[in-house]
């Protein structure tokens, strides 16, 4: 294209500072109210509507980065320095947003906000600059000397938040902690990052709360990511044992105690270490591992009933605080014959029944003992009587070979079989030894007497049917499942036991 042609093309366009104004126009409309949930998009529009923006200027012969000629205060003038103005925050919003795209790309929002707002500021503080030197002809080193003078003045006024700025740069720069990360801090605050920001950061803590903490405190403090380097987080707790204990055994047990628990993680494997040995107690430091700190609550309580079944059933005692004058009498011996009686006593299903009727029925309790590995019950198999674990570990499988997983482990106290006694329903897992157990049978003949008098023995065990039903299910689908639906299967389960074992609805539950 020749010169002429050119510059006939040009006289068929309007005025080129009006075509600059729409095109500033139409960008500011189609990025700000059409395109905010399209970050492509937008941007490419951004950058379409500034490339014809700057382009009409230069046709219209202004030229952005020269000072506006002296017009007067002249409408073209006004115009002119208006649009150059326009052009420079235009292109500043452009740069920041790329800026924006380049530090989000892969990254969470928010964990780069910072260093986007600290980009941004200097980014439009520049083009401020600019815009009173290229297009009011005024001298910019007068305007930063005052401002530094300024800056001092604000400095000093502003002490506290400059550190949290300062702070919240270099918390972004190191990166001790992402959002989402669970962060524990000095006093014992802890909780979960939400978000950090020029200033503070976000904290929602256990108790569901939101904690906003300013940046120079965290940079102070000592701070704990127990989300890194991953989510498993280790609980100490401690616990004393009678000192006529010896330390082995005592270990023995705990960990015993630490391979029934369900909630916990297998590896890293727990630890026990003996603290202290004295005449008061036996101290042991307990650490197990969790998934993730927050079901740090329900597993330690998981653990410290654990210990309490194994503990009782190994007749070991838990020892009075370090510094008491407390001492434990002696115990009296055990007889073997005093176990069923005390493991009926123990047992809330069976809290219904008369004194009476628990030394009759403590007898017919069969004592047996299985070896790591012996399997009790197999799936498929109707259970004949009602299987109580008196010590040791049982665990419950589902599947066969290679696709065999454990749905759950049993501890003292747990029944097994319960599904065959009550209902002549077929087991559905494999129930095996995992350590040398010690369990308590009961004939269904022997329970049908107990049941026919204490209708409420049936609903309880029932219950306990449909939550190891329950919990099955939810381990092996990785749902969780309503507890109404819990109650529902517990009370047809107790329905079926009645019809079974022909018992009367009674409304006093006796």
């Amino acid at each position: 294209m020749n010169a002429a042609a050119f510059a006939r093309l040009v006289a068929l366009i309007p005025d080129p500072l009006v075509v600059a104004g729409g095109f500033l126009i139409a960008g500011l409309l189609i990025t700000w109210l059409a395109l905010q949930t399209r970050p492509i998009t937008r941007f490419l529009c951004q950058s379409a509507a500034f490339i014809g923006f700057t382009t009409m200027l230069l046709v219209a012969g202004v030229t952005p980065f020269q000072p506006t000629p002296k017009m007067g205060w002249s409408l073209t003038y006004i115009v002119v320095s208006v649009l150059k103005t326009a052009w420079w925050l235009a292109g500043s919003w452009l740069l920041s947003d790329f800026f924006r795209a380049v530090l989000v790309y892969k990254r969470p929002p928010r964990e780069t906000r910072l260093l986007q707002d600290l980009m941004a500021g200097f980014i439009f503080i520049s083009a401020v600059l600019a815009v009173i030197a290229n297009v009011f002809d005024m001298p910019v080193n007068g305007l930063l000397a005052a401002s530094g003078v300024i800056a001092i003045v604000l400095g000093l006024a502003l002490q506290s938040t400059l550190g949290d700025v300062f702070s919240g740069i270099v918390l972004n720069l190191a990166k001790p902690y992402h959002p989402g990360d669970w962060i524990i801090l000095d006093g014992g605050l802890q909780g979960r990052v939400i978000e950090t920001n020029w200033r503070a950061t976000q904290i929602l803590t256990d108790q569901n709360d939101l904690a906003i903490i300013p940046n120079s405190l965290i940079a102070k403090a000592k701070l704990v990511n127990a989300s890194n380097p991953t989510q498993a987080h280790g609980v100490r707790i401690t616990i004393r044992l009678d000192p006529t204990v010896a330390p082995s055994r005592g270990c023995a047990v705990l960990e015993t105690a630490l391979l029934s628990c369900n909630k916990i993680l297998r590896s890293p494997q727990p630890i026990i270490a003996v603290r202290l040995l004295d005449a008061i107690g036996l101290e042991c430091d307990v650490l197990f591992f969790i998934p993730n700190i927050e079901l740090a609550p329900d597993a330690q309580n998981e653990v410290f009933d654990m210990m309490f079944r194994h503990l009782t059933a190994a007749g070991i005692r838990v020892a009075p605080p370090a510094a008491s004058s407390f001492t434990l009498p002696p115990l009296p011996p055990r007889q073997a014959a005093d176990i069923p009686r005390r493991m009926l006593d123990r047992l809330a299903i069976f809290a219904p029944l008369s004194e009476e009727e628990r030394l009759a029925l403590a007898p017919k309790m069969v004592r047996r003992t299985y070896k790591a590995g012996d399997v009790l019950l197999d799936p498929g198999k109707v259970a004949q009587s009602l299987v109580i674990l008196g010590s040791g570990v049982l665990v419950a499988l589902q599947g066969t070979g290679a696709a065999e997983r454990e749905v759950m482990r049993l501890a003292p106290g747990d029944c097994v079989g319960e599904g065959g006694v009550l209902t002549g329903a077929a087991a559905i897992f494999k129930v095996k030894a995992l350590t040398k157990v010690i369990v308590y049978e009961i004939g269904k003949v022997d329970l049908a007497p107990v049941l026919t008098r204490r209708p409420a023995i049936a609903a309880d065990l029932g219950q306990i049917l449909a939550r190891r039903e329950e919990v099955g299910k939810s381990r092996l689908e990785a749902v969780d499942l309503a507890d109404k639906h819990s109650d529902d299967l517990g009370a047809r389960l107790a329905e079926r036991v009645r019809e079974l074992f022909g018992i009367k609805q009674n409304n006093s539950g006796i």
